[in-house]
């Protein structure tokens, strides 16, 4: 909670992401991980040898990261959560396409170069340099430059939900990049059946957003199954405050049998 606060430009991303990774290992050393995005950064502004040229800075970026240090995508294992755990993509050189470019972001950024997550549905990617003059690079497939074009081309005939596809090559927020992580944890919890692990990422995204019901509702079924009823009960009953007449049948249902339980009738608050 308190990582997330202030202003968007003030979130510390990798501090973030270290933090979310301890819903996969309770111990991480923090200061260890930092200290050593600091060192890529530091090599690459070494091997640019220049603070301004763009071009120069993504080459060294990606002789470094790449080539030295040999980061890639992992498909073998692409639904293994510790592609989401920034201590783990640090550690074997492998991730998914979110954690990947949020850790070329964040070595861009202590190189002195401007880069952007882009939420492109379904791959993340990163826009590096000025909005107006911007080169997309996909830190998955090692740095592969990606023509703006194409990347238009293939959004067209989705459903963006009304949205215009230029939309989608805009920069996110930090906030939502990590919810967007966060996103991807719960789903993979929620297949694998690791109840305790969606809670906390549940919990972490209710840090991001206080006010989301939603995500209120998805935590009173989650304690609801893990025997936590009480708070449970409290979840539901605001759940169900917010979606009246058109909750989760589920969610409905386990409020029902909390209220039975606690001889809470309907209607009472």
């Amino acid at each position: 909670r308190a990582a997330v606060k202030g202003r968007d430009e003030d979130v510390n991303l990798v501090r973030c992401a270290l933090l979310i990774a301890h819903l996969g290992r309770p111990r991480i050393d923090m200061p260890v991980y930092e200290r050593q995005i600091d060192e890529i950064a530091t090599s690459v502004r070494r091997r640019a040898a220049t603070s301004g040229d763009v071009h120069k800075l993504i080459n060294a970026m990606d002789h470094e990261l790449f080539y030295e240090r040999g980061f890639h995508g992992n498909t073998a294992r692409y639904t293994d959560p510790e592609n989401s755990y920034l201590d783990h993509v640090l550690d074997l050189q492998t991730g998914i396409p979110i954690t990947l470019s949020l850790l070329y972001m964040e070595v861009a950024r202590r190189a002195g170069m401007r880069c952007d997550g882009i939420g492109y549905p379904g791959h993340f990617i990163v826009r590096c340099g000025e909005p107006e003059d911007p080169v997309y690079v996909d830190p998955f497939h090692q740095g592969t430059r990606l023509d703006r074009e194409e990347l238009l081309a293939g959004l067209r005939g989705r459903n963006l939900g009304g949205a215009s596809p230029e939309s989608f090559l805009a920069a996110i927020t930090r906030r939502q990049l990590l919810q967007r992580m966060l996103n991807n944890l719960r789903t993979i919890y929620c297949e694998s059946g690791d109840l305790e692990r969606w809670l906390g990422a549940v919990e972490l995204a209710l840090c991001i957003e206080p006010w989301n019901g939603d995500l209120i509702g998805e935590r009173g079924m989650l304690r609801y199954r893990l025997g936590e009823f009480r708070p449970a009960l409290e979840d539901l009953e605001q759940y169900a405050g917010e979606h009246t007449g058109s909750g989760h049948p589920a969610a409905m249902k386990m409020l029902e049998e909390l209220r039975i339980r606690f001889k809470k009738p309907e209607g009472l608050r």
